[in-house]
């Protein structure tokens, strides 16, 4: 760090989990003199509950983060040990990459990434309270720096807070309590007084992890092996054809040596592992069912809301008491090591009771507990307080990203770092800030849904909570936000002059197969490509797999095969949804007019005549910053935002009414 630690930075990162680490590299690569500080560096990047990246909607979360500049995808293709395409036989707006990655390799190569980069700053110390500072008027309230527990403070134009589950963190396992953000360590005890004072809600959440077990003492001849795929999707963007699969790497050299050199990571896809699939019995459900009142959840020890898309075991023998089994994966935490993570076993009853449920288990009769399971509950900041940026509505120049705002996942955490990150950079250079919009990118929808519905629960991201998600296949993300990228300085000139080449090269073949007709000596009858790729498509005889391109049964023109497989996947998508791509981008064409009426940040709600009293609370409370996101809020109907309308016509027509009459010669 630099020798002077009250040295102004331009953003102070407080956590280095999966939204520090990107929010840090982010703003750092935008040229911001960047600080970030942990309270354990032997833990950054830590993957604290299962050790995979990706999922449904999730990976398309995470190859929009490489499509920013970011670094998650990368990491994962070099420390994965396998990978799999999810939704494979569904259409490819919904497929999705996910990868187990070993624990410690995924740790290690991202310390080291941040280790290597320019103008980011690394320092161990726990960050105990804000330092704020007021206006020359005496109100409003401005984030200045940072006190530690090592009695140093820290300056900075903008501070990034991406403090995870450590929030006043408290583990429970049956009866048993710790204080921490989870096992082995600590708990941020007195950062939420600093959020208090100055005005910040804040409300609990809980999350949980299943047991860990010992290898040696599996039986797997009695699971189901699940293997990887054979061609494996990356996350990271990439071109087939190059002889550098991750061209777009362009990490800083120290003493002339790039992290790619030093081998950190494999090569990937590399010598593929295999989880394995057991189920629950009646056995395990009996004893959930005896031992409920033990469990931390079900005898009130817990007052924070559970995830409801990764319930406990508790959860779905009670909510799910109709079904006779519940499916549990066994998932390596890497190479170099033999422990293996129970997916689907999270829970938070007394450590006995989860020896005799884990050998319950087919191939886990003998099996030996490592580490326990347990939940914890977490003090987070409803999200509802930040402005589309994540800038805090109530302290100037703070920023919330990850856990902090009610989320759960590592992906959902890495995208608001990386926008929070680049945001806190540009809030201190006097930019506007980088706002994804919800027809861009899951992102979008991700940060759109916190800041204007709020959370009650951890919130996870899915397919079905982005409307206009056929625009968003997971192919497409480096064209869908490479304008964002260029304007922010995110990606270098070599990459961004390879993907507009690559943009063309797509455009070009779609226009190409829309406008061209095949010779008639191949029989195919009228119209064009596109016609007769959709007719076969529309036949069933064929599926939108990543190998579309491969598996269309036309005689395509040998052009389009000179194309690199994920472009001709792109072009084919393309064509063979054309129609209802179409459909919406003229529905994001209308919406964006809402979008463009502005409300300001001072608007009256109380002079609006008209408004039903819940709306009126509502709009009070989100204080959102257009039309379009005014009719997003929960309470809020269509009526409310006619009569908002027609109310903000009014007073931009009188605005401008005084300006005429302000410039009229007359009354100079």
């Amino acid at each position: 760090m630099p020798d002077s630690p009250a040295l102004l930075y331009d953003v102070i990162v407080c956590g280095a989990g999966h939204a520090g680490c990107e929010a840090a590299l982010a703003s750092a690569r935008t040229g911001a003199r960047t600080l970030l500080l942990t309270g354990n560096l032997d833990t950054v990047a830590q993957m604290s509950c299962n050790p995979a990246i990706g999922g449904q909607a999730k990976g398309q979360m995470v190859r929009e983060i490489d499509a920013l500049g970011g670094e998650m995808a990368i990491n994962t293709d070099l420390t994965g040990i396998q990978f799999r395409l999810l939704n494979e036989s569904k259409g490819p707006a919904v497929q999705s990459p996910r990868a187990q990655c070993d624990k410690k390799a995924y740790q290690f190569r991202l310390k080291h990434t941040l280790e290597l980069q320019p103008n980011l700053w690394l320092f161990q110390a726990t960050v105990t309270g804000l330092i704020f500072s007021t206006n020359s008027a005496g109100v409003g309230r401005s984030v200045v720096g940072v006190r530690t527990n090592l009695d140093l403070d820290f300056f900075g134009r903008t501070v990034v807070v991406t403090t995870g589950t450590f929030l006043r963190g408290l583990m429970h396992i049956g009866q048993n309590k710790n204080e921490g953000g989870r096992l082995g360590d600590f708990s941020a005890k007195t950062l939420s007084a600093s959020f208090l004072e100055a005005g910040i809600e804040l409300q609990r959440l809980k999350t949980g992890t299943p047991p860990r077990l010992s290898g040696r003492s599996l039986d797997f001849s009695k699971m189901e092996p699940q293997y990887g795929d054979a061609a494996p999707t990356l996350f990271a963007f990439h071109d087939t054809r190059d002889a550098d699969p991750l061209f777009h790497v362009e990490h800083p050299s120290v003493a002339g040596v790039t992290l790619r050199e030093e081998r950190l990571g494999w090569s990937p896809g590399q010598a593929q592992v295999p989880c394995w699939i057991t189920y629950t019995t009646e056995r395990t459900a009996q004893l959930v069912r005896d031992n409920l009142h033990l469990s931390a959840m079900y005898s009130g020890e817990i007052e924070g809301t559970g995830p409801r898309y990764c319930p406990s075991i508790e959860d779905k023998f009670v909510r799910f008491a109709d079904k006779p089994r519940h499916m549990l994966f066994l998932e390596p935490e890497g190479r170099a090591t033999n422990e293996f993570y129970i997916n689907g076993l999270s829970t938070s009853l007394p450590f006995s009771i989860q020896v005799e449920m884990v050998r319950s288990i087919p191939g886990l009769e003998r099996a030996e507990l490592l580490r326990p399971a347990y939940a914890v509950e977490y003090d987070f900041a409803p999200p509802t307080q930040l402005f589309p940026s994540l800038e805090s509505r109530k302290v100037d120049n703070l920023f919330f990203a990850g856990q902090i705002n009610g989320t759960s996942g590592y992906e959902e955490a890495a995208s608001q770092g990386l926008i929070a990150g680049v945001n806190a950079a540009r809030k201190g250079r006097g930019e506007s800030p980088l706002i994804i919009a919800r027809h861009e990118g899951y992102i979008g929808v991700l940060i759109d849904d916190l800041v204007t519905k709020g959370t009650r629960e951890p919130y996870r991201m899915f397919t079905s909570r982005a409307e206009h998600r056929l625009l968003f296949n997971h192919g497409s993300a480096e064209m869908r936000l490479v304008h964002h990228a260029r304007a922010c300085g995110l990606l270098s000139a070599t990459r961004l002059a390879r993907i507009d080449a690559k943009a063309a090269r797509i455009f070009t073949e779609v226009q190409r197969l829309e406008q061209t007709r095949p010779a008639s000596s191949l029989g195919l009858g009228q119209g064009t490509w596109g016609d007769h790729i959709r007719h076969t498509l529309a036949r069933g005889s064929v599926g939108l797999a990543p190998e579309l391109a491969a598996k269309v049964e036309l005689p395509l023109p040998f052009e389009f095969t000179d194309l690199a497989k994920e472009e001709r996947a792109e072009v084919l998508y393309r064509v063979a949804y054309a129609g209802y791509l179409a459909r919406e981008e003229r529905h994001v064409a209308r919406l964006s007019e809402v979008e463009k009426i502005k409300i300001p940040a001072d608007f009256d709600y109380d002079h609006v005549r008209g408004l039903r009293a819940e709306s009126l609370l509502k709009l009070k409370a989100a204080r959102p910053v257009s039309l379009g996101q005014a009719g997003r809020i929960s309470g809020v109907n269509p009526a409310d935002l006619s009569v908002l309308m027609v109310h903000l016509a009014a007073k931009r027509r009188r605005a401008k009414e005084a300006r005429t009459t302000q410039i009229n010669p007359e009354n100079v």
